[in-house]
């Protein structure tokens, strides 16, 4: 069964670099907002660090297949990830980015509060797909 890829639009794969700078600058944001280690920061820990990977993502859809996803559903974006890298995307992977995007709804929209370890958790799954996504980034197509 294909998965349902959502709304995308194609996008010049010149501009994956800046998805990059916006995912780098998120995730180094999040990092920083965990180690001031104040509770209040917890949903904002967690959403800035799942738009790092969304960031993240986009750049990776962009570097190789000039497309990203516009879909409502943030879940959407790692089935295009899925599609455009094929085996290249590991199932770990895979499992994480759902994971961290899956989190974005209880966030977000709950009106739950979320703690900071909680957000932590979610800063750990993030840094770990950052790793990964930054190496892959790096062998891109030319």
């Amino acid at each position: 069964m294909m998965a349902k890829l959502g709304k995308t639009m194609r996008v010049d794969r010149a501009r994956a670099a800046g998805y990059l700078s916006v995912g780098r600058a998120l995730h180094a944001t999040a990092r920083d907002l965990g180690a001031l280690g104040e509770a209040r920061y917890g949903n904002g820990l967690a959403i800035v660090a799942i738009h790092a990977a969304i960031a993240y993502t986009d750049a990776l859809t962009v570097a190789y297949g000039e497309v990203k996803s516009t879909d409502g559903d943030h879940a959407r974006a790692a089935e295009l990830l899925a599609d455009v890298l094929g085996r290249r995307l590991p199932a770990a992977e895979r499992r994480r980015l759902h994971a961290i995007l899956n989190a974005k709804s209880h966030v977000s929209y709950s009106g739950a509060y979320y703690g900071l370890p909680e957000a932590r958790k979610v800063l750990q799954k993030v840094n770990a797909f950052v790793v990964w996504a930054a190496g892959v980034y790096e062998s891109r197509p030319a």
